[in-house]
């Protein structure tokens, strides 16, 4: 093999290109967004091989190894009240599934025709509500995933001309310490012989596939700042996303979503976010980086659910995003980060109206919340320890 028909250097240099472009963005120049820059960049490698090399259809197996699991590699934002999993599919085989449902607030399957693999033509194959499912009275499930409707019994449609399909399995908490988690397992029942030893003409084709989504995955993460700052009119201001553009690119056609890149000069300043919650079945609001990773949610309180904010008396929920804590419960916590993105999440419903945003002194919070519940140090040393007590309890291994 001659070196300009190297895969691996070919690759690399897709690495090398994304650095690049990354590092170049004017976020870049503070210290703490290039250290991000750079961690980021590993962490969507590894997601992306997950991906596109080394996804086994033959061996299934629900992982969340290297594809959003809650530190190691957040990338793509993923939610911080959401346990995800990821299965890799062939539409031409057989599966069964099987599991207990638990207590979370929802759990929803999603297939994809591939994950940014075919930028052109990626599309959402249908959404499986494990409410849906016929249970036994301990929660007990089982289907069948095929592309044939079996006898009987529950059943995931598979597209037959589809070999490569993404299953994302959402599991959604509200109350971290108390919900339980749906277990789920799969297995194929038409395995083909002799697979696990990929050509390596295969290998070296996935592997391309991988730096190429490695590149798309920096560029949408950029783009994705680029289009809260577009539709908000730019920083410091929420815009919406109604329904999403769809299942075809990754959310879920059940979510809302809203954005807003924040920037904050000072610790001395704070952005003060008020709220009129909808009628959903879920809402969130959480913190990530400049390149689209999930800030450390189980040890800072980067993110709130419908459960865990505050709610005003008005119904209205007003939540202050700065630097340093500003002694209110409902604080969103950027944990050092002076420009990121803060998202916000609703499932099954509708929201009209984005959150108004505030940029007001941080001394100035006080006065204008004097109803918010107060939190002194050591009440919010205390809370994080029960936080992250709870959060970790939802990942096994932890």
């Amino acid at each position: 093999m001659t070196e300009a028909a190297n895969p691996w250097i070919e690759y690399n240099a897709l690495v090398a290109k994304a650095r690049d472009r990354m590092l170049a963005r004017p976020e870049a120049r503070h210290q703490r967004i290039a250290d991000q820059a750079e961690y980021a960049l590993a962490a969507m490698q590894a997601g992306c091989h997950h991906f596109h090399v080394l996804y086994r259809a033959d061996y299934p197996a629900f992982y969340r190894q290297t594809v959003w699991s809650p530190y190691e590699a957040p990338w793509g934002g993923p939610s911080s009240d959401m346990v995800y999993a990821w299965v890799m599919l062939d539409g031409r085989r057989t599966y069964r599934i099987r599991g207990k449902r638990g207590t979370t607030r929802l759990t929803d399957l999603q297939l994809f025709n591939g994950y940014f693999e075919r930028e052109a033509d990626m599309r959402g194959l249908g959404n499986l509500d494990f409410d849906t499912l016929t249970a036994q009275p301990d929660g007990s499930f089982e289907f069948i995933a095929s592309a044939t409707r079996p006898a009987s019994g529950d059943w995931l449609p598979l597209d037959a001309n589809e070999p490569a399909i993404w299953g994302q399995l959402r599991d959604v908490y509200l109350d971290w310490a108390n919900e339980r988690a749906t277990e789920i397992h799969i297995e194929c029942l038409d395995p083909a012989p002799d697979s696990m030893v990929l050509s390596m003409a295969e290998t070296h084709t996935r592997l391309l596939r991988s730096g190429k989504l490695l590149e798309r995955t920096v560029a949408r993460a950029i783009g994705y700042a680029n289009m809260n700052r577009k539709l908000a009119g730019g920083d410091n201001a929420f815009g919406l996303v109604q329904g999403a553009p769809s299942s075809d690119h990754g959310a879920s056609p059940r979510a809302g979503y809203g954005g807003m890149v924040w920037d904050l000069a000072s610790e001395d300043e704070a952005l003060l976010i008020t709220w009129t919650p909808p009628e959903a079945r879920y809402w969130s609001f959480q913190n990530v980086d400049m390149w689209w990773m999930t800030m450390d949610f189980s040890y800072h309180q980067s993110g709130l659910n419908a459960h865990q904010a505050e709610i005003d008396a008005d119904g209205k929920v007003r939540l202050v995003l700065s630097l340093r804590d500003p002694g209110i419960a409902n604080w969103l916590d950027p944990i050092g980060t002076p420009i990121g993105l803060c998202q916000m999440r609703w499932y099954d419903g509708v929201v009209n109206d984005a959150p108004q945003v505030e940029k007001v002194a941080l001394t100035q919070i006080a006065d204008r919340l004097p109803h918010a519940r107060r939190v002194n140090p050591q009440q919010r040393q205390e809370a994080m320890a029960t936080r992250t007590a709870a959060s970790i309890g939802r990942w096994p291994g932890y």
